[in-house]
């Protein structure tokens, strides 16, 4: 199988953290998220990391300089072209296609992780998310219109986040292997 990039995105609470880390195990890749980037710079800047204010700090950095963006995140894990990664939370067009520039002569697969309504909203729930109205300002925001609009549709494999873990983490790694073997 040839190095490749597998980059995940889908709606807050899908499931796709938790995916994409199980699955960088299993795979045994890096493992880079731009969750993990914003708050870090939240972090730097002494702002706090609700949800809110790393929205806002995503969407600052993708207007300012969005390859320098893609590019420290890919440098969380000091990758280098050639070398096999798991990027964890796109949440714009901008930033996948900007990836796949970064990444080039690699493929970059998308991989959208899908949930029901029922099973997001006991996640968001466990998260602290307790108010419709705070869960319909979330949804509002452009980067989530984005994530269920665009990428949704442009994803090369869709993954039903409902079943179990392991099996969703084999259904990724099987399709993985039939791809790149073809």
């Amino acid at each position: 199988m040839q190095p490749a990039v597998l980059a995940f995105s889908g709606s807050i609470a899908s499931g796709k953290s938790t995916l994409s880390e199980e699955l960088a195990k299993v795979l045994q890749w890096s493992r880079v998220s731009f969750g993990d980037y914003v708050r870090s710079v939240a972090r730097s800047q002494g702002l706090t990391e609700s949800r809110e204010v790393l929205q806002a700090i995503g969407a600052d950095l993708v207007e300012r300089d969005l390859e320098g963006f893609c590019r420290a995140v890919l440098a969380q894990a000091g990758w280098q072209v050639g070398q096999p990664i798991i990027i964890d939370g796109i949440r714009h067009v901008k930033a996948l296609d900007s990836l796949r520039k970064i990444v080039a002569p690699m493929k970059l697969y998308l991989i959208f992780v899908a949930v029901d309504e029922a099973t997001r909203s006991v996640r968001l729930l466990e998260r602290g998310v307790t108010s419709m109205e705070k869960y319909q300002h979330l949804e509002q925001d452009s980067t989530e219109q984005q994530v269920k609009a665009a990428l949704a549709h442009t994803a090369d494999l869709v993954i039903d986040s409902n079943c179990l873990l392991r099996e969703s983490v084999k259904q990724v790694a099987d399709w993985l292997e039939y791809t790149e073997s073809a």
